[in-house]
């Protein structure tokens, strides 16, 4: 609550001022299942959501109360970490902006731009780490591997979340095929995650991206593909025009 999600994502995507310019952008607040995979997200703004959507909305106030409440009225010391020169200027931006709305909240935070071959890849990305750490998931084609990746024993399980009842969910959710019964497992995942904020999503990649090519670049807009298939799936199809 003490993020401005709609503030995020003018910073880090420009929507208003390419809407006014008459672009179709598209935008959203992430979950743990991120706002681009329409079909299994759950929009934290929509009455599906229910009481624990108020926990994504931009309320200082509230916030304060629940540190106060956890024994932090004073705040406490706390390094914000992530990977610089990595993932673009719209990360860093949203990266250096989400911990400055955690100064503003009253804790005390140390900025630690990691090196992200020596320290945030072997280290942090992998919950080897003390204090918040701030980065992207992986970019998985499929909703399931979300879950499965951030509850169970996955070692990639960054937050070493130990919950039951999301651990089961996730797991079952892979053997459902009843689509409308998996969304549901799938909503009540967001909602329980929300209530809980083991993992806090972040405004990165929540809004439509632009990618320019110069005029020599042909082919440039076609052959697109999804997680990491770039080099093998569209680069081939590509060619500089002389």
């Amino acid at each position: 609550m003490a993020l401005d999600r709609e503030a995020l994502n003018d910073l880090g995507f420009s929507v208003t001022k390419l809407r006014s310019a008459g672009l179709d952008v598209k935008s959203g607040w992430n979950n743990v299942i991120p706002a681009g995979m329409t079909r299994f997200w759950l929009d934290p703004k929509s009455s599906a959501h229910g009481e624990t959507g108020k926990f994504f909305a931009y309320n200082v106030a509230e916030a304060k109360k629940l540190l106060s409440a956890a024994g932090f009225a004073n705040g406490f010391p706390a390094v914000w970490q992530y990977a610089g020169n990595r993932y673009g200027k719209d990360f860093n931006d949203i990266a250096e902006a989400s911990g400055q709305y955690l100064t503003s909240l009253g804790l005390q935070m140390t900025f630690e731009v990691q090196d992200y071959n020596s320290k945030y890849i072997t280290q942090t990305s992998i919950g080897n780490f003390k204090g918040i750490a701030f980065g992207p998931e992986t970019t998985f084609t499929e909703a399931g591997s979300y879950p499965i990746r951030l509850y169970t024993d996955n070692p990639k399980n960054r937050g070493k979340i130990r919950d039951a009842q999301l651990a089961k969910l996730a797991v079952d959710q892979q053997s459902e095929s009843n689509e409308q019964k998996r969304r549901e497992m799938f909503n009540e995942i967001q909602r329980i995650n929300a209530q809980n904020m083991y993992y806090i999503p972040s405004q990165y990649r929540a809004a439509t991206s632009w990618v320019a090519h110069q005029p020599f670049l042909k082919n440039g807009d076609t052959f697109l593909t999804t997680g990491y298939g770039s080099p093998a799936e569209t680069y081939p199809y590509r060619w500089k025009s002389s």
